[in-house]
C-alpha cells in the first residue's frame, strides 16, 4: 500500500492551521467588559463612582466651594477678634469692607445674627452690599425684614437702595402677604424707601391683611405642643383660647403708598384701586423716596 502524501499532507496542515485559528475567533466573540461599557459611554471613574465629565467638575467646584466658605469662616472670626485691638482694628476693618467674594456670604450672615454691637453690624452690612451675588443680596433683603434691630433693618435698606431695587423687590413684594403683620410692615417700609412704583399694586392689596391671632396665654383651645424634659417628651393638649382671624389696618404700608405716589386715600382700598387704574401721576418733579 502506497500513501499519497500530496493529499495527506496538505490536509494535516489545514487541520493545524484551523486549531490555531480558533482561539482567536473566540477572543474576538468576548462580550465588552463592564469597564469597557461605561468607557463607551462616556463615563469616569471618579471617587467610587461613574461620572459624566461635567458631574465630576460640579463635585470638585461644590469641594472648592465648602473649602471656601470655611476659611471665610475663620478669617472673618479672627478679623472679629482684631476689631476689639486698637493696633489692629483700623486695618482690620479695611479688610472687612474690602470684601468681594461670594464665598464670604454665609459667613457674614452667621456672623451677622450673632454680632450685639451695632458698628460691627453696620461693617457686615456694608461688607455683603460689596458682593455682588445673589446670595449677598437674599442676606441684606431678610435682613431688612427680620433683623430685630431697626437701625441694622435700615443700614440693609439703604444699602439695597444704593444696589438697585432688583436686587430685593420680588422677596420683599412677597413678603406683603406675609402671615406675621410685623414683616408686612417691614417690607412695606423697605418698599417705600426703595421707591418702586411697581410695587403699588401690591402695596394696595396689603393696606389692610387678615391675620390669626391668639388672645390670653398658652396655646389655643385643641391644639398640640411638644414639651420636653430631661426624661423625655411628649404631647399636651392646649386649653387656652381659640385663635381668632382678625383684619389689621397696616401703617407703614399707608407710608408707603403716600410715598410712592404722592396722594393719600388713607384706608379706602377702593379709592386706591380707583387711582391705579386711571393711572394718575404723581405731582410735577416729585421724588418718591424724599417722599
Amino acid at each position: 500500500m502506497t500513501w499519497d502524501f500530496r493529499i495527506v499532507v496538505p490536509a494535516v496542515v489545514l487541520l493545524a492551521t484551523t486549531a490555531r485559528a480558533e482561539p482567536a475567533a473566540d477572543a474576538d466573540a468576548l462580550p465588552p467588559t463592564h469597564e469597557q461599557r461605561m468607557t463607551e459611554m462616556g463615563l469616569i471613574r471618579h471617587a467610587g463612582a461613574w461620572r459624566t465629565a461635567q458631574e465630576i467638575e460640579l463635585a470638585e467646584r461644590a469641594v472648592q466651594g465648602a473649602k471656601a466658605e470655611r476659611d471665610w469662616t475663620a478669617r472673618l472670626e479672627r478679623l472679629r477678634r482684631q476689631l476689639e485691638r486698637s493696633e489692629t482694628a483700623d486695618r482690620a476693618t479695611e479688610e472687612v469692607r474690602e470684601i468681594a467674594d461670594p464665598f464670604a456670604v454665609p459667613a457674614l450672615s452667621a456672623a451677622l445674627a450673632v454680632e450685639s454691637a451695632p458698628r460691627v453690624r453696620a461693617l457686615y452690612v456694608e461688607a455683603l452690599s460689596h458682593v455682588r451675588s445673589p446670595g449677598a443680596y437674599a442676606t441684606l433683603t431678610a435682613v431688612a425684614l427680620d433683623h430685630p434691630d431697626r437701625e441694622t433693618r435700615h443700614a440693609a435698606v439703604d444699602r439695597l437702595v444704593v444696589i438697585g431695587p432688583h436686587a430685593a423687590l420680588p422677596r420683599l413684594t412677597a413678603a406683603l402677604g406675609s402671615s406675621d403683620n410685623l414683616q408686612v410692615n417691614r417690607a412695606a417700609e423697605a418698599l417705600g424707601w426703595l421707591g418702586v412704583p411697581s410695587a403699588v399694586a401690591a402695596l394696595i392689596a396689603a393696606l389692610e391683611t387678615e391675620h390669626v391671632m391668639v388672645r390670653g396665654e398658652g396655646p389655643p383651645a385643641g391644639s398640640t405642643s411638644a414639651t420636653f424634659t430631661p426624661t423625655g417628651g411628649g404631647l399636651a393638649m392646649g386649653s387656652g383660647p381659640k385663635p381668632t382671624k382678625v383684619r389689621v389696618r397696616n401703617p407703614q404700608v399707608l407710608e408707603a403708598l403716600v410715598a410712592l405716589t404722592g396722594t393719600n386715600f388713607e384706608w379706602d382700598q377702593a379709592a386706591w384701586r380707583s387711582w391705579l387704574a386711571n393711572r394718575e401721576s404723581p405731582p410735577p418733579g416729585y421724588d418718591p423716596r424724599r417722599g
